[in-house]
């Protein structure tokens, strides 16, 4: 019933609320796992930390290199991007951005890397990445 009201309210006074999805860790796994959908990984943590462990077939673009160009991205705007981190804090400002510059499917990570590593889920390392 809120999210009604947030919606009419949102179209009453003219303007769009975007907000990201909330997946679990569990979910993000089982929809790599089966699902044929497209999504995008999008890793937003440092170089060095992306190399020291990732999701399998992440894309790493540092939080900073977003938050000062979000064009970096723009050939994923119509695509589901799911955003992670490390703990969730760069992740939020990320899809912050994404929702001001009109992505309108993006996925947050409850937990981020941190999860998804306490879950014991693979995380792929490559050296001279």
């Amino acid at each position: 019933m809120k999210s009604i009201l947030i919606t009419l309210a949102s179209v009453f006074l003219g303007q769009v609320i975007y907000a990201a999805e909330l997946w679990s860790v569990n979910e993000l796994k089982a929809i790599i796992d089966i699902s044929s959908e497209e999504i995008v990984l999008l890793d937003v943590r440092s170089k060095e930390e992306f190399e020291s462990g990732s999701i399998k077939d992440s894309i790493n673009i540092p939080h900073e290199d977003l938050l000062s160009d979000i064009a970096l991205v723009s050939q994923h705007k119509t695509k589901k991007v799911v955003v992670y981190c490390r703990s969730g804090r760069r992740a939020e400002l990320v899809i912050n951005e994404l929702e001001k510059n009109g992505f309108l499917d993006i996925i947050d990570i409850d937990g981020d890397i941190m999860a998804w590593s306490q879950s014991n889920y693979p995380l792929e390392i490559e050296e001279g990445r």
